[in-house]
């Protein structure tokens, strides 16, 4: 039998968080601190993209630091919305 890589750990625990997510927008209500936390579990699972399935770690640091902020500015985006 085959095993596991890291890369279908990952693939598995970004499965995880995605349905954990849907759980929790589905089940409770819109409230400050489950849109944080949804915010910076998308925030983690791009930066794992990032990182491991596009292996932008070995890249450009120019296009990797572009890549990494996006993924650190919207989720901050929808943090400060979800205050107002």
């Amino acid at each position: 039998m085959k095993r596991f890589g890291k890369l279908e750990y990952y693939w598995v625990a970004l499965i995880a968080i995605t349905f954990s997510n849907t759980i929790l927008g589905e089940g409770f209500d819109s409230t400050v601190f489950i849109t944080t936390f949804i915010a910076l579990t998308v925030m983690y699972k791009g930066l794992v993209v990032i990182d491991h399935f596009m292996e932008l770690k070995e890249a450009n640091k120019y296009l990797r630091l572009m890549m990494r902020t996006y993924f650190f500015i919207f989720p901050s985006l929808i943090i400060v919305s979800a205050f107002f």
